[in-house]
């Protein structure tokens, strides 16, 4: 389900289950530890894609669900919890390439990612509540304003990636898939460039653990790295 190729310094992870790249909760289970391996390998970006196929994630198969306990569903959730957290807490910045549908699980993890990229026409939303289930609020009011995340969750409609685009939940668009995913990689290839030795170990789970603290104690965690990567400190590297 999760295929890694690598380019340079930039891991392009495929999402390869037709037809709508759904994940199960086997494959969820799986993502953590790929993570992890990327992580030693000292990989400078991930790139999310669901090409060559039709969409970029439609989620979990809701068929699955309706086999399950709620004991067994909510194992089945944490695993989905765990690889959207490896992603959202790796240090390695990610950058998710959006085409066709981004739905439920699929939509979350693009949430999960550090950037976004989309058709105009893609489809993200979180369509649980139309199939009496819920999921995909908190990490998506993570990136969006309170007010659009409960949109999504309250009628189960999906945005377009210019919508999306416009409310800066997507931060560029491009003409197609291929588009959209040659976008991404030159993105990712540049950060790798730019973020390189202390700095790629540091700034991400900096940036992370400044988003989860008030302003002035989160700012002193940046003055805190900057002290470890700039000036004298670079020159030890």
């Amino acid at each position: 389900m999760f295929g890694v190729e690598r380019s340079g310094e930039v891991a392009l992870i495929r999402l390869d289950n037709p037809p709508v790249n759904a994940v199960s909760f086997a494959h969820w289970r799986l993502l953590p530890g790929i993570l992890a391996g990327l992580e030693q390998e000292g990989v400078g970006a991930l790139v999310f894609t669901g090409q060559p196929g039709r969409h970029f994630c439609g989620g979990n198969d809701f068929r699955e669900f309706a086999r399950l306990s709620p004991e067994e569903t909510l194992a089945g959730t944490a695993a989905v919890r765990d690889g959207l957290r490896a992603v959202r807490e790796s240090r390695i910045p990610a950058v998710a390439a959006i085409h066709g549908a981004a739905m439920g699980s699929g939509f979350m993890l693009a949430c999960a990612c550090d950037i976004r990229l989309a058709t105009p026409d893609a489809k993200l939303g979180l369509p649980e509540v139309k199939v009496g289930a819920i999921g995909g609020y908190r990490i998506a009011s993570e990136v969006l304003g309170q007010g659009e995340a409960r949109r999504m969750v309250l009628t189960g409609d999906p945005i377009s990636g210019a919508r999306a685009h416009r409310i800066g939940l997507v931060q560029e668009l491009a003409e197609d898939g291929a588009a959209v995913l040659q976008r991404a990689l030159e993105m990712g290839a540049g950060i790798a460039a730019l973020v390189q030795g202390r700095l790629r170990e540091g700034l991400k789970p900096c940036m992370n653990a400044q988003d989860e603290g008030d302003l002035w104690p989160a700012y002193d965690l940046e003055r805190e790295l900057a002290a470890r990567v700039m000036g004298q400190a670079a020159l030890r590297d």
